[in-house]
């Protein structure tokens, strides 16, 4: 069977199971076992595939069939332009964590900063700000180990290893003993679906990703509340805090600041629902750190 007509079995398959977008999800799978890309496949359409070829792409056709992420599948995310290694245990970047990368672009100052990134995941934030500002340097900081192996992967995969520091720990735990007392600006996509969601989640979330990265206590804001309660300690005066939160999260999370604060504000997703918290210490906050 030649690579068109692998195409058009496979995208019949992955639609009767209900996979949206059944054509791209086979042309990304079938790219990834022959090592072509997409229009690849097209301009080399009566190649033939081999038995080993066709067994894997039937392995992994049915692995989509059944709800297994695409990321997982071909090992790869992308992010802000930007590739990214992914694995199955760690959380896959999202479109919707470009406005959380985007909004702490557009406020770090043009020279030397130093950011902190709870919860990096693959390090998609953290090492999207070392690409994109060459005199940043970005802690990232997860509790997986896991994660910490692929943001070291990520950063050495797009050249900014040195200026991508991992550290293993439970959010500013992470920081103990270490040579970073204060940031210019922290930023973290946590945890934040309500535990009472998890049954609603779609199947390629809730029985693929790792829950610890996705589910945030009863209201979602567990972990957020940590984060909000911990800032002070470890930003420079007038630093800033950005957060990722989910759904109808805005009003409680904005209350998490109390007068040290200076600019709450929100930003909105390409929907119009506010998903980016973000809030300037004030320039008279003394450290604690």
């Amino acid at each position: 069977m030649n690579l068109v007509e692998s195409l058009a079995s496979a995208s019949s398959y992955l639609d009767r199971h209900r996979i949206s977008s059944p054509r791209l999800n086979a042309e990304i799978l079938l790219g990834h076992v022959v090592c072509l890309e997409r229009v690849e496949i097209y301009t080399n359409y009566d190649r033939q595939l081999s038995a080993e070829e066709a067994e894997g792409y039937k392995r992994l056709l049915m692995k989509r069939a059944g709800g297994c992420p695409l990321q997982y599948l071909t090992g790869v995310s992308g992010f802000m332009g930007l590739s990214f290694e992914v694995r199955q245990g760690v959380f896959i970047p999202r479109p919707e964590t470009e406005i959380l990368a985007l909004s702490l672009l557009e406020g770090l100052h043009p020279g030397n900063a130093e950011i902190l990134d709870l919860g990096t995941g693959c390090g998609n934030i953290a090492v999207c700000i070392a690409v994109r500002r060459t005199s940043t340097v970005a802690v990232a900081v997860d509790n997986d180990r896991r994660a910490v192996e692929l943001c070291e992967r990520n950063a050495r995969r797009h050249g900014v290893s040195e200026r991508v520091r991992v550290l293993e720990g439970d959010l500013y735990d992470a920081l103990a003993g270490g040579p970073f007392r204060t940031f210019d600006a922290i930023v973290s996509n946590p945890p934040y679906i309500p535990e009472g969601s998890r049954e609603a989640l779609p199947v390629e979330v809730r029985d693929f990703e790792p829950m610890e990265a996705l589910l945030g206590g009863s209201d979602g804001l567990d972990v957020v509340r940590r984060i909000v309660g911990h800032a002070p300690a470890h930003l420079k005066a007038g630093g800033r805090l950005l957060v990722e939160i989910g759904d109808g999260q805005v009003q409680e999370a904005m209350g998490l600041f109390d007068a040290g604060w200076e600019d709450v504000r929100y930003h909105d997703d390409l929907a119009g629902r506010a998903r980016v918290l973000e809030a300037r210490l004030a320039e008279t906050h003394v450290s604690a750190g």
